[in-house]
């Protein structure tokens, strides 16, 4: 799962129409019309973190408590990049400052290289 996210990053990275394409969802998702589909999202976030903290959960054995851990730990970071995908590939790419300048938020001690 790991890594096909990542591939979202390269592609982003590489390809010009994909970063645009995925801005103007990342704008879209961030409008008040999807707040409803942005809560569902979190509320699976939160069904995930009460599974995860339930008795039955506790009483896996450490390999069954290991797999879901780390299935549940894949489903946020795709939960997460639906609900931001700039954002979730701004935390994971060199590109912050391309991500930054397209959004309009360059930060003052972001300066070009002379």
């Amino acid at each position: 799962m790991k890594d096909l996210l990542g591939q979202f990053k390269e592609i982003f990275e590489k390809n010009e129409t994909f970063r645009e394409e995925l801005m103007k969802f990342d704008r879209t998702v961030k409008s008040p019309d999807w707040g409803f589909f942005v809560g569902v999202l979190r509320l699976i976030q939160g069904r995930i973190l009460e599974d995860m903290v339930s008795r039955e959960h506790t009483l896996l054995d450490e390999k069954e408590k290991d797999v879901a851990q780390r299935t549940y730990y894949n489903i946020n970071q795709i939960l997460v990049f639906l609900m931001s995908p700039a954002g979730w590939i701004k935390k994971r790419s060199k590109w912050s400052q391309v991500l930054s300048n397209q959004m309009g938020k360059v930060k003052p001690n972001q300066r070009k290289e002379q």
